[in-house]
């Protein structure tokens, strides 16, 4: 076999494994750099105060929105109530509207339903049933279930 037809099978080869590596390696490259500055709007949302309501019992959460977005917008928060034990009681929806980049925004969002053991209801004061420990177990938890975010001039779904 001639030499040429040698080098040219052995550059051939070659081709057909490094071309492929190397688009591999260029679209992991490229992919990280476009998502570098990614953000999800749930990372600007904190629950600032979860509490049950004293006149109704269901539980109230206050949520603090800092915008890290590069345009104004609006928030919808969706926060999943559960009850002392865990168990889910409800969900409720909360929006700030037209919240400039960089800025703080606040909103309180009830709940559906009293959350049992809350201290609504419970036909004390809470120091008569253990102290402070038996409130503290009777408080609901407040979890960020969804966030979504709309930016001005953009339209929803």
């Amino acid at each position: 076999m001639p030499r040429w037809a040698i080098v040219l099978m052995v550059v051939t080869g070659a081709l057909c494994v490094l071309v492929p590596v190397g688009g591999v390696v260029a679209y992991v490259y490229a992919s990280g750099r476009n998502h570098e500055d990614l953000r999800f709007p749930s990372e600007d949302v904190t629950v600032a105060r979860c509490a049950p309501d004293p006149a109704s019992g269901r539980p109230v959460a206050e949520l603090s929105v800092t915008s890290r977005a590069a345009r104004t917008g609006t928030y919808t928060v969706t926060v999943e109530f559960l009850d002392a034990r865990g168990e889910p009681v409800g969900r409720g929806v909360g929006k700030v509207a037209g919240l400039a980049a960089g800025a703080t925004g606040r909103t309180v969002v009830s709940g559906p339903a009293p959350a049992s053991g809350s201290a609504a209801g419970s036909g004390g004061d809470g120091a008569a049933a253990g102290g402070e420990r038996a409130a503290e177990r009777a408080a609901p938890r407040c979890d960020v279930y969804d966030v979504g975010f709309l930016a001005v001039g953009e339209e929803g779904p």
